[in-house]
């Protein structure tokens, strides 16, 4: 059997159709790939390192985890502010940032009238939340009567994209935020048993809440990057896939068993807990990712290397928090 020779024209299409063969990496540009996620890990690491320390303080009336949590929020409303502002807005940082602090310290009042002394340690004795909820109508109706006064005042008034701005960043950082607070004050018998003696059962809460939440979003990060093909939402974030999200939610789903299995939680409800800080941090992802492309900015800071400003880190707790309250209020405390 005669094998016919390939033509010259043959194989010059061959030879394009055919990747060129990539030389080796070397070992300067392996840790050139590599070194952007190693500092997105140790920054991570570190800043949750932070935050347990800061959570689990020996505290007084619970003051060193509100003040912490206001402090974000302070920085996280600056960071949006600065970003409407470079897209012509004039917001008003004050009246936002006084909001934040008057929000967190509603949340604070709530937990300092929860608390009652008890022998030598300060529990929290309350689960209502009808300490807290009056400040809120009130709190709201002032913040729009005085962002709409600032802008009346100005001599180039912008009513919609001012107050709009001015009042979405105080509720969607402040408010949501200070739920995390809340979070600290919750305890009632049947809520869990804390694994180390003189913690109270609002610090593992949050704990929980936090930590499902963030291992939702590592997985998500790490299984998009090493599965992902079907884009979620490729017009608000393109590199989101819902192979991602599943596995996301996989990661806190086990991650929120393990947690449980350690509180003494009910399992069904660790799972149930889990799955839907999961699933709400991921929608809050998303919707900042949807505010970041509308002012079209990648990252909303640089406080955190390879992470992002303040509010790149905290946007998932800021829809989970709330809604794992609830969850805990009306059904876990129930249970």
């Amino acid at each position: 059997m005669i094998t016919p020779t390939p033509t010259p024209a043959f194989k010059r299409l061959l030879k394009k159709q055919l990747p060129p063969k990539r030389p080796p990496l070397t070992l300067a540009q392996w840790y050139a790939n590599v070194r952007p996620m190693l500092i997105r890990i140790a920054s991570g690491l570190i800043g949750a390192a932070l935050y347990c320390v800061v959570l689990f303080t020996p505290n007084y009336y619970g003051l060193p985890f509100a003040l912490t949590v206001a402090l974000l929020s302070l920085m996280g409303v600056t960071e949006l502010y600065k970003a409407v502002r470079s897209q012509g807005g004039q917001p008003s940082e004050t009246l936002g940032w006084f909001a934040c602090i008057l929000f967190q310290l509603s949340a604070w009042k709530f937990q300092i009238s929860a608390w009652k002394l008890d022998g030598t340690r300060l529990t929290p004795a309350s689960l209502t939340p009808a300490n807290f909820t009056p400040y809120l109508p009130a709190l709201l109706t002032l913040l729009v009567i005085a962002a709409m006064l600032v802008e009346i005042v100005k001599r180039q008034p912008r009513p919609i994209v001012n107050v709009g701005t001015t009042v979405l960043g105080a509720i969607y950082v402040g408010w949501l935020f200070s739920y995390l607070t809340l979070l600290h004050g919750l305890n009632a018998p049947a809520l869990l048993v804390p694994p180390v003696h003189g913690t109270t059962q609002g610090e593992w809460l949050v704990f929980f809440v936090s930590g499902t939440t963030w291992l939702s979003d590592t997985g998500a990060l790490f299984v998009g990057r090493a599965l992902g093909r079907h884009k979620m939402a490729p017009k608000v974030s393109p590199a989101k896939t819902w192979e991602g999200s599943l596995g996301g939610l996989i990661v806190a789903l086990l991650g929120g068993l393990v947690f449980g299995k350690m509180l003494h939680l009910p399992l069904e409800h660790a799972a149930l807990l889990s799955l839907l800080c999961g699933l709400v941090g991921q929608i809050g992802d998303l919707s900042e990712s949807a505010l970041k492309r509308d002012l079209g900015v990648k990252d909303t800071g640089a406080v955190m290397p390879g992470h992002g400003g303040v509010l790149d880190r905290i946007d998932s707790l800021l829809f989970s928090a709330p809604i794992a309250y609830y969850y805990i209020l009306y059904f876990l405390a129930r249970h």
